[in-house]
Parts: structure tokens; C-alpha cells; sequence
């Protein structure tokens, strides 16, 4: 009986460790990571809180590379600064968002996603798995590595939420590309209002100038 909890006990921790829930372990979470991004059909579901572990153990050591990196060749602290702050809180909270956008499309729109955020969360951080990875190149290469592993990134959320939420990969692609669309028009036309605003002003500007200088002509 001993036996049979102390193999039960084995296996469990086992498990945990190869999705990246167990301890906070850093080269066994890069491992993971790398694993999962060479192969997302072995990615499995965590819960939110486990996902968000696995992201900070995979990402602590490239974080840091890139933050030392950016302080480097700009020679400011304030870039190195920056590149902390975008690795370490803006890309969770943007996965966060990104999650929630395709879970509510999926689920709710295409009523196809039968699974939870949880999973769809999960879909999300595999997908951030190459650009974390090898965030540190950023600063060398500048777009070139962004628009590389971006690329990267789409296929590995269309494999892992095909794989995690039980979708063709036409549901998978729709998922995170008709809001990708939505939010793209909405940008342009909100770049359009402004622009069309901040140039609406030198000729409001006029219009009151001469409105003046008329006034007072005739007083």
C-alpha cells in the first residue's frame, strides 16, 4: 500500500514537472518551453495560476539577458528598465487580454470552445513561448526577430488551442483572427478621426483669426 502512494506520489510530481507546475524550477521550465515550442501537440492544460508560474520560470533567465542586453547598447538604464517591465508585466497582462478576447470568440461567438479560460490561457502563453525565449535579441536584430518569432507564435496558438480546445484549424485561425481584423479597423479609424481632428484645428484656428480681425476692423 506503501508502495502503490509512494509510485502514485512519483507519478504526480512527474506530471507537474514536465507541464511546468510543479516547483518553481527554472531550467526544467526552459526545457518545458522549448519542448512545447518545438512540439505544441505535447502542451497540456494548467490552471491559470500554474500557467502564469510556468511563464515567469521560462522567462525569468531570457528576461534578465534582455534586459542587460538593452541597458547595454543604449546605455541607459531606463531602456533596460523598460524591457524588464514589458517581459515581466506588460506581456502577462497582454496575454491576459489576448486570452480573453479568443476564449470570448471562441466560446461565445463560434460556440465552439468547449473548455474553460483556463485552457484557452494556457493556448496563450505557449504562443509566447519564442519570442520570450529569445526576447534578447530584440535589441540586436530590432524587427526582424519580432516578425520571426511573431510568425512563430501564430502557429503555435493555432496548434495548441486545436489541441487543447478540441477545434479544427479553421476554428483555431477564426479565433484569433477575425478580432486581429476587428481590432485592426478599429485602430485605422481611430487614426483616421485623429488625424482628421489634428488637422481640423489650424483651420478652426484660421476661421476665429479672421473672425477677429474682421470684428475689429469694423468696431
Amino acid at each position: 500500500m506503501a508502495k502503490k502512494h509512494t509510485r502514485a506520489v512519483a507519478k504526480k510530481q512527474a506530471t507537474g514537472k514536465q507541464a511546468g507546475t510543479g516547483s518553481f524550477d527554472i531550467i526544467g521550465s526552459i526545457k518545458s518551453a522549448w519542448h512545447m515550442a518545438i512540439h505544441p501537440s505535447t502542451a497540456k492544460p494548467m490552471s491559470v495560476r500554474d500557467a502564469i508560474k510556468f511563464y515567469y520560470s521560462f522567462a525569468i533567465i531570457p528576461g534578465i539577458i534582455a534586459t542587460i542586453i538593452a541597458g547595454l547598447i543604449t546605455g541607459t538604464v531606463s531602456a533596460a528598465v523598460i524591457m524588464f517591465g514589458v517581459i515581466f508585466v506588460l506581456e502577462v497582462i497582454g496575454i491576459f487580454v489576448d486570452a480573453g478576447i479568443y476564449h470570448l470568440f471562441g466560446k461565445f461567438l463560434f460556440k465552439k470552445f468547449t473548455q474553460d479560460y483556463s485552457v484557452t490561457f494556457t493556448a496563450t502563453v505557449v504562443a509566447s513561448i519564442p519570442a520570450i525565449l529569445f526576447y534578447w535579441l530584440s535589441p540586436i536584430t530590432g524587427g526582424i526577430s519580432s516578425i520571426l518569432f511573431g510568425i512563430w507564435g501564430i502557429i503555435l496558438l493555432t496548434m495548441a488551442l486545436m489541441k487543447l480546445q478540441k477545434v479544427s484549424g479553421v476554428v483555431a485561425v477564426l479565433s484569433w483572427l477575425v478580432p486581429s481584423i476587428i481590432i485592426g479597423i478599429l485602430v485605422v479609424l481611430l487614426a483616421i478621426a485623429a488625424f482628421s481632428a489634428i488637422g481640423a484645428l489650424p483651420v478652426a484656428g484660421n476661421l476665429t483669426s479672421n473672425f477677429t480681425t474682421t470684428a475689429l476692423t469694423t468696431i
